[in-house]
Parts: structure tokens; C-alpha cells; sequence
């Protein structure tokens, strides 16, 4: 058997209400577990984008691809490889962060460049965008502040070179 490892799937969907749900049923009604996902309108408002990443065997992806174009509202299915996408994912993070702290907060902040988006009594709100492994980097970096609260957009994703989804 194989072992299962994460893809990510562009899908394409009218965009109407009940769709996230029909999509997000399919997966869990086959075991699948969501690691990532994003929904947002398109170009075309009336079609959205849906960038899921799942944990699916090999074997079995064409057969979720499959099984996702049998669902009314779904146009089209792309299997985005890995090496042939351009992926972003969204951080905001907040960190404790006094006067005597600033400094090196903000040095951190200056060497991922991340942006600063709020600035309270206590607090340091920053955000950065970029590939997982550096998200994943800078909260580990910003752990030493103490992080308050963050939240991530999970990952967003095209396909690289000319070619569009909806051709």
C-alpha cells in the first residue's frame, strides 16, 4: 500500500451558496482530512477558486479529481504538482512585545519581511506572506516574544507558466 502525502487541488466552482459544503463532504466522506483550505471569488464573480490540500494516496488522486467533477457545481479540477505551482499562504501573528522588547521584535520582523500591522501598549501585531516553511520558520523565531494569538489563510495556489484553469 501506499502511504498517503499532501496534494493540492485547484478547483474551480460556481460560486452559490451550499458548494463549500457539497466539496468539504466529499473528503470527509472518503476519510480524507483537510490539511488547508481557501475559497475565494474569481476574476469571473460568478465562479469561485477553491485551493484544498489533503492528505490522499497517490492512486487515489484522480479518483477524488473524479468524483469532485460529479458534483453540479464544480467546472473544473487541476491537480496542482508539486514544482509546478505557485503557492502563498497568509500569517497574522501577535506577540507580547514592551517598550524594551521592541527592538528586537522588530528585528525579526525587518529580516522575514513582514509587515507591521498594529502596535498596542503590549502587543505587536505583524504580518507576512510566503511559502509554509518560512511561515513556519518566522513563528518559530517569534515564539521567543511569546505569542499571543495567530491565524493563518492556509494556502493559496495557481498553477505555474501560461497555463489558466479556466481555458
Amino acid at each position: 500500500t501506499q502511504v498517503a502525502e499532501s496534494h493540492t487541488l485547484s478547483v474551480l466552482v460556481d460560486n452559490e451558496p451550499g458548494v463549500l459544503a457539497r466539496v468539504i463532504g466529499l473528503f470527509s466522506g472518503r476519510g480524507y482530512n483537510i490539511e488547508s483550505l481557501t475559497v475565494s471569488e474569481t476574476e469571473h464573480p460568478e465562479f469561485s477558486r477553491m485551493t484544498v490540500v489533503s492528505e490522499v494516496e497517490p492512486e487515489q488522486v484522480k479518483q477524488v479529481e473524479a468524483q469532485l467533477l460529479k458534483l453540479e457545481d464544480v467546472i473544473k479540477v487541476a491537480h496542482l504538482e508539486e514544482g509546478k505551482l505557485v503557492s502563498s499562504e497568509l500569517l497574522l501573528i501577535k506577540v507580547h512585545c514592551l517598550n524594551k522588547d521592541r527592538p528586537q521584535v522588530l528585528k525579526t520582523v525587518i529580516a522575514y519581511g513582514a509587515r507591521v500591522k498594529d502596535i498596542g501598549h503590549t502587543m505587536l501585531t505583524a504580518e507576512l506572506t510566503g511559502e509554509p516553511e518560512r511561515i513556519d520558520a518566522f513563528i518559530a523565531d517569534m515564539s521567543v516574544h511569546g505569542i499571543a494569538e495567530l491565524s493563518r489563510s492556509g494556502i493559496t495556489a495557481l498553477e505555474s507558466g501560461d497555463t489558466v484553469i479556466n481555458d
